[in-house]
C-alpha cells in the first residue's frame, strides 16, 4: 500500500475519533489503537499507536484479525509473530475478552513486498458478541479493521454461520466504497 493511502485512513480516523492519552517506551509489544470509552459506545485512537505509527518512514501493510470473542484471534497472531502467549497479544482465560478495541503489534515486520520494503502491522481487534455490548460498537470495530488492513483474516472457531457470511458481504460492500473513494479523490 502506498504511504498516501495510510496518511488518508488516519486522517479520516483523526477525524471521528477522539483523541485518548499516554506514551509508551517499548515498542516490542502490544498496545491499542483504538480504545473504547468506559461505556463502550464510542471509540477514539490512542495517542500509542499514533506514535508506534508516526515513526514508521517505509510503506505500511497491515493484518487484522477479526471474528468472534474468545475465539483465539489474540492466540493466532502471537503464533503469526512466532511469540508466546506471556510476551505476545494478551490471551484471556476467562469468559471477559482480554482485547478492548483495536490493539497492534508495536514493532512491525520488515518484508519486500513487491520490491517495496514496508513495514508489516498486526492488528488485534475485540471479538463480536461479546455480553454488555451493542451490535453498532461491533459493527464498527469491524469497519475500522476492514479499513485499516491490507490483509483481513476472519478467524472462526466453529462452521460458517449466516451471520458471519453477512459481516463478510459488509466487508467487501466497504472496502469497494472506501478504495472507489480513494482511487478517485487520488485522480483529482
Amino acid at each position: 500500500m502506498e504511504t498516501s493511502y495510510w496518511i488518508f485512513v488516519f486522517s479520516i480516523l483523526l477525524l471521528f475519533l477522539e483523541p485518548g492519552s499516554s506514551s509508551i517506551d517499548n515498542f516490542h509489544q502490544p498496545f491499542p489503537i483504538v480504545e473504547p470509552d468506559p461505556g463502550h459506545t464510542k471509540l477514539r485512537l490512542s495517542k500509542e499507536g499514533l506514535e508506534a505509527i508516526s515513526r514508521i518512514t517505509t510503506p505500511i501493510s497491515a493484518v487484522a484479525v477479526i471474528g468472534p470473542y474468545r475465539s483465539g484471534k489474540s492466540f493466532l497472531l502471537n503464533q503469526l509473530l512466532s511469540l508466546s502467549c506471556d510476551e505476545g497479544f494478551g490471551v484471556g482465560h476467562m469468559r471477559d475478552t482480554k482485547t478492548k478495541g483495536i490493539w497492534v503489534w508495536g514493532t512491525p515486520l520488515e518484508m519486500d513486498i513487491d520490491g517495496v520494503r514496508t513495514s508489516v502491522f498486526y492488528l488485534d481487534t475485540e471479538g463480536f458478541e461479546s455480553v454488555g455490548k451493542s451490535n453498532v460498537y461491533d459493527d464498527r470495530i469491524f469497519a475500522l479493521a476492514t479499513v485499516m488492513s491490507s490483509v483481513l483474516i476472519y478467524n472462526l472457531p466453529e462452521t460458517i454461520r449466516e451471520a458471519d457470511i453477512s459481516r463478510l458481504s459488509f466487508a467487501v460492500e466497504l472496502a469497494e466504497e472506501f478504495y472507489g473513494r480513494f482511487e478517485a479523490s487520488s485522480m483529482c
